[in-house]
């Protein structure tokens, strides 16, 4: 590990500034950077269902072009969901999130662990144990704070993200 971050410095160093900013953005700005969020998701979605739906004509020769049909629906019918109902969407969302957060923050406590001989191996300790405290926030305020959380806990993540980065770049 020691060795993929010294070889990766500037981008460590480069990836954690990107990082530190686009989460003091949703931090000032939850609610835009909640629906903003999920916006990106819908059009993901409906995107996705246009060209599954697309490439499943394209397939009718191979026997599956039901289900590539089935499934380029399913993510244009979620996609169109989430355009017309965005806070139903940002909730949605947040529970999802507070999901990752908390397979994440596991996965980072690892991590860490691995990394104990390396310095400020504790940074990712930290962001770690703050990824496992949001999703406690989340599950906690979930359902009534959900139209600002996502953005505010996605900021504040990015953040901690962006400084472990910045800190693992600095280490020798």
């Amino acid at each position: 590990m020691t060795d993929v971050i010294k070889r990766t410095k500037k981008s460590f160093l480069g990836g954690g500034i990107v990082l530190i900013l686009l989460g003091a953005g949703a931090i000032a700005l939850p609610l835009v950077a909640s629906l903003t969020i999920e916006a990106i998701f819908g059009w993901i979605f409906a995107i996705s269902g246009v060209v599954t739906i697309a490439h499943s004509f394209n397939a009718l020769n191979s026997g599956k072009c039901f289900l590539r049909l089935l499934s380029g629906i399913f993510y244009l019918a979620i996609g169109i969901m989430f355009l017309a109902y965005p806070i139903q969407g940002v909730a949605t969302l947040t529970l999802l999130l507070a999901i990752l957060f908390t397979f994440q923050g596991i996965i980072k406590i690892a991590v860490a662990i691995r990394l104990r001989p390396i310095a400020n191996w504790s940074w990712m300790l930290v962001s770690g144990i703050a990824s496992l405290v949001i999703s406690g926030i989340i599950w906690a305020g979930w359902p009534s704070s959900v139209a600002w959380i996502l953005g505010l806990l996605v900021g504040i993540n990015l953040m901690l993200s962006g400084f472990t980065m910045l800190m693992l770049a600095s280490s020798k």
